[in-house]
C-alpha cells in the first residue's frame, strides 16, 4: 500500500556537521556550557524496553509522545492511550508542559520518565506547535534549554526530539534563546507565545537529557490505517477501553517512534553537539515500508500473544 507521509518543516539542505555547544552565554539567557561534546546515546540507555512479555497497553509504560495537532490523525489520542502511552496535543506549549507535570503527579506509579516531542522543527530554530500554518493559527515556540528548565523536577529524564533538523536547535544562539532567521517561512506568529530558559539555567546541573537524531535528517510522520491491524489487534486495542480505537480510520506514526519500539539499529541518537547546515535527507521509500510492516507485525504479535494468555486464564 502507497503512503502519504505528513513530512514537517521542509524547503532544508546541506551537509551533516557535529560540533560543540560553546560560549558562556549572553545577558538575560541560560548559560551555555564550554565546548560540551556530543554524547552518543544507545536504544537501550533512553528507552527500556518491557522486560516481561507485554500486553498492548504495556507498551508505552513510563513514556509519553508529545504530538503536533497538525500532523497528528483523529484516532491517534485513543491508539497512543490503548498502548500506555500519556498522549498531549495542544498548540500551546504552556498547556503541555502543566499537563505533563499534572499527569506525573496523579501518577506515582507510572510516572513519564521519557518523553518523545513530535513536533515541528522550524528549520531546526524552535520547537512549534501549531494547529494550522495559517498566520493566526493558535502557535508556540520553546527553545531546547527552556524545556529541560520546564520539565525539572516533574520526572522525566529523558526528551527525545523528534523533529527535523533538530540539531540545529542546540546551535548556542539557539539552544536558550527561540531566535529566528530572517526570511524563515515556516516561523509563523507566535499567536500562543516563546518559551524561553530563564538565566538562572544551567544547562551542566539539569537531570533531563535531550536527544536527538545524529543525522541530519527530516522526519516523517507515515499515515497508517487502522484497517491494515489485525482483527485480534483491533479487538485488543478496543478492549483496553478506548473504544474510540473502533471508529477511527487513520493514525499518524512517527518513524522515529517506530524505530524506537522495534529497537532498530538503524535509528543514531546522541545528546549535545550541533549542527549548522540544513538536510533534505530522509529515510528511503523502501525503509520506510519495512520499518512500518515491521511496526505493524509487532503490534499484531503482542495482540495475538495477549489473547492467548487470556484464553489460557479461562480454560
Amino acid at each position: 500500500m502507497a503512503r502519504i507521509p505528513a513530512i514537517f518543516v521542509l524547503i532544508l539542505c546541506g551537509s551533516f556537521q557535529l560540533g560543540h555547544l560553546s560560549g558562556a552565554g549572553r545577558p538575560g539567557s541560560a548559560r551555555v556550557p564550554v565546548a560540551q561534546p556530543a554524547r552518543m546515546l544507545s536504544i537501550g540507555e533512553v528507552w527500556t524496553a518491557n522486560t516481561r512479555t507485554p500486553g498492548l497497553s504495556d507498551i508505552g509504560r513510563g513514556k509519553g509522545i508529545v504530538f503536533n495537532p497538525d500532523l497528528s490523525e483523529p484516532g491517534n489520542r485513543e491508539f497512543y492511550r490503548a498502548l500506555g502511552f500519556a498522549y498531549f496535543e495542544d498548540p500551546d506549549w504552556h498547556l503541555v508542559l502543566a499537563q505533563i507535570k499534572t499527569y506525573n503527579k496523579s501518577h506515582p506509579e507510572n510516572r513519564i520518565e521519557v518523553l518523545l516531542i513530535q513536533s515541528h522543527g522550524t528549520n531546526g530554530e524552535a520547537l512549534k506547535l501549531q494547529k494550522g500554518d495559517q498566520p493566526d493559527a493558535p502557535r508556540s515556540y520553546i527553545s531546547p534549554a527552556a524545556l529541560q528548565e520546564r520539565l525539572e523536577g516533574t520526572g522525566v529524564r529523558m526528551c527525545l526530539l523528534a523533529a527535523c533538523n533538530a540539531g540545529r536547535l542546540f546551535r548556542p544562539e539557539n539552544y536558550a534563546k527561540v531566535r529566528a532567521e530572517e526570511g524563515n517561512r515556516l516561523f509563523g506568529p507566535a499567536t500562543l507565545g516563546i518559551i524561553n530558559a530563564s538565566s538562572a539555567f544551567d544547562p551542566s546541573r539539569t537531570s533531563v537529557m535531550l536527544g536527538r537524531r545524529v543525522e541530519s535528517h527530516i522526519e516523517v510522520i507515515n499515515e497508517c490505517h487502522v484497517s491494515e491491524l489485525s482483527p485480534a489487534a483491533r479487538r485488543e486495542l478496543a478492549r483496553s477501553g478506548r473504544t474510540g480505537i473502533k471508529a477511527a480510520t487513520r493514525i499518524a506514526v512517527p518513524e522515529m517512534l517506530i524505530q524506537l519500539l522495534l529497537q532498530d539499529q538503524g535509528l543514531h541518537l546522541v545528546s549535545f553537539g550541533f549542527e549548522v547546515q540544513r538536510s533534505r535527507a530522509e529515510t528511503r521509500d523502501n525503509d520506510r515500508e519495512r520499518l512500518i510492516a515491521r511496526f505493524l507485525g509487532f503490534i499484531n504479535r503482542i495482540a495475538a500473544q495477549e489473547h492467548l494468555q487470556e484464553q489460557r486464564m479461562t480454560n
